[in-house]
C-alpha cells in the first residue's frame, strides 16, 4: 500500500487545506506492513478499548465500523498514516491545530470513530510508556479515561449522538498517550514551558512577587493586552523593558491581571528572577466532569507538588500556569466572592492575554456547539449572570495566570495582599 497523498485526498474528499495537514505522508506509507493490520481486528479493538476504559457500547460501535476501514484501500492508508503520525511526530503536542483532516464529508457521523481507532492502535505503545514511568494504576485510569470523557462530550456525540472524537482531540490526547499529562483528582497537569510574555521577580527580603511585561506588548488604556497596535482604543500604549547589571525597569502587571503604564524599577540586589519565558512549568487544565470546587482544586495542586517530582525527577518545574476562560479578571466583577471561580482566581497571579472572543464562554457555560446563547435555556446562576452580561454588550478575552510552586498555600491568597496590588 503506497498510495499518493493526492489520490487519497481525492478519494476521501479532503477539505481544501487537507493535504497541507498530512506531513510525512510518503514516509508513513513506506512503513505499511505487508501482512495486513491487526489493529482493526475485533480481538485487538476489544482489548485496547478495555485497556483505556471505554464502555461496551463504545466498543460495539468501533467493532462494527472497523471493517469499513479495512475494506476501503484509501481509508486504510489514511488510518495507517494517522497511527504513524501519532507514534512518530513528537511535535504534535506543541500545537493546537488539527493533526490531519476530518473526513466528515466522506464518513459523515462515523468520522469520529476513525480517530478513536487510531488512538486504540497506539495503545500498546502508550501502555509501555506508563509502565516505564511506573505511574500508579489509579492515576493511570483517571488520566487515560479522558478519551472516554471526550467521546461523551465531543462534537460527534453532541451533533449525531454517535461516539467519536475530532482530529483536534486526537492531537490533545497525544499528551496522555506519551505520558506528558496526569489527572490528579479534579485537575489535569501537563509538562510544559512558560509561554507568558513577562518575567516574575521575588523580593529577597519580603517574598513579594511582581511581574514585569516584556517589551513591545500593546496594551489597552485599561491594561488589557491588545492584539495589535491599531485597535480602536486611542489611549493604548506599548510596554518597555530595560535591564542593567544593577536593576530592571519595566511596566508592572499586578496580580489582578492589569498591566500598568507607569514603569517601576526593581534593584536586582533586592529582587531575583523566579519565572521567565521557556521555564519548565506544569500547565493545569480543567476537564469536563464533576463540579469544580475550590477544595478539590487545592487537593489537586498539592498532589501535583508530591507526584511530579516522584515520577518525573528530571522535570524541574517553577510554577503552575494556564490560559482559560475562567481566568478573565472581569469575572470577579460579575460573580459572587464566594464562587469557586473567583476563589480560584484569587489564588493565582493573573495577567492579560490577547484580545479574544466569547466563543469559549458560549460552549463551556451554555453547552457544546452553542453559538447563540438565546437559543438555549439558562438553567444555572452562572448562565444567567454571564448571559445578561453578554446580552448587554459585554465581552470576554479569557485570561492567563501562574502560581509559583513555592507560593502554594491554598486558601491564603498570597498574591491578593492589598499591599501587592499597586506597582512597587
Amino acid at each position: 500500500m503506497n498510495l499518493s497523498l493526492a489520490h487519497i485526498a481525492s478519494q476521501l474528499h479532503f477539505p481544501p487545506d487537507g493535504q497541507s495537514l498530512c506531513v510525512d505522508w510518503d514516509a508513513a506509507m513506506q512503513t505499511t506492513p505487508a501482512e495486513g493490520l491487526s489493529f482493526l481486528q475485533t480481538d485487538f479493538i476489544t482489548q485496547a478499548a478495555r485497556d483505556v476504559f471505554l464502555t461496551d457500547d463504545m466498543i460495539r460501535e468501533l467493532i462494527a465500523f472497523a471493517p469499513r476501514v479495512a475494506q476501503d484501500e484509501a481509508l486504510l492508508a489514511f488510518f495507517w498514516y494517522c497511527r504513524h503520525r501519532i507514534l512518530t511526530d513528537h511535535t504534535l503536542t506543541d500545537s493546537w491545530e488539527a493533526p490531519w483532516p476530518a473526513l466528515n464529508d466522506y464518513l459523515g457521523a462515523d468520522a469520529g470513530l476513525l480517530n478513536v481507532l487510531v488512538m486504540l492502535a497506539a495503545v500498546p505503545d502508550m501502555l509501555a510508556v506508563y509502565r516505564r514511568l511506573n505511574i500508579p494504576a489509579d492515576i493511570f485510569r483517571d488520566t487515560i479515561s479522558d478519551l472516554r470523557l471526550w467521546m461523551e462530550t465531543d462534537y460527534y456525540h453532541h451533533r449525531y449522538q454517535r461516539w467519536g472524537i475530532t482530529p483536534w482531540i486526537a492531537r490533545w490526547l497525544c499528551h496522555h498517550w506519551r505520558g506528558l499529562i496526569l489527572q490528579l483528582g479534579r485537575l489535569q497537569f501537563s509538562l510544559g514551558r512558560f509561554g507568558g510574555l513577562l518575567n516574575a521577580y521575588r523580593n529577597r527580603r519580603t517574598g513579594k512577587v511582581i511581574a514585569l511585561s516584556e517589551a513591545g506588548i500593546h496594551y489597552t488604556s485599561a491594561g488589557s493586552m491588545w492584539r495589535d497596535c491599531c485597535g480602536e482604543d486611542g489611549d493604548a500604549w506599548t510596554s518597555t523593558l530595560q535591564q542593567s547589571a544593577e536593576s530592571v525597569t519595566g511596566n508592572p502587571i499586578t496580580p489582578d491581571g492589569i498591566a500598568h503604564r507607569t514603569a517601576c524599577c526593581l534593584p536586582l540586589a533586592d529582587w531575583e528572577t523566579v519565572l521567565e519565558p521557556d521555564d519548565e512549568v506544569l500547565i493545569f487544565h480543567v476537564p469536563a466532569g464533576a463540579p469544580l470546587t475550590f477544595e478539590m482544586c487545592g487537593d489537586s495542586f498539592r498532589r501535583a507538588l508530591e507526584i511530579f517530582p516522584r515520577y518525573y525527577p528530571d522535570f524541574h518545574f517553577h510554577a503552575f500556569w494556564t490560559s482559560t476562560w475562567m481566568m478573565d479578571p472581569r469575572l470577579q466583577n460579575l460573580l459572587a466572592p464566594e464562587s469557586n471561580i473567583v476563589r480560584l482566581q484569587r489564588e493565582m497571579y493573573l495577567y492579560p492575554g490577547l484580545q479574544g472572543d466569547n466563543n469559549q464562554y458560549f460552549e463551556r457555560i451554555f453547552g457544546w456547539g452553542v453559538k447563540d446563547i438565546n437559543t438555549v435555556e439558562w438553567k444555572t446562576s452562572l448562565q444567567r449572570t454571564i448571559g445578561a452580561y453578554l446580552n448587554n454588550g459585554g465581552h470576554f478575552h479569557g485570561g492567563y495566570c501562574f502560581l509559583l510552586k513555592d507560593d502554594l498555600a491554598w486558601g491564603k491568597q498570597v498574591y491578593s495582599d492589598p499591599t501587592r496590588m499597586a506597582p512597587q
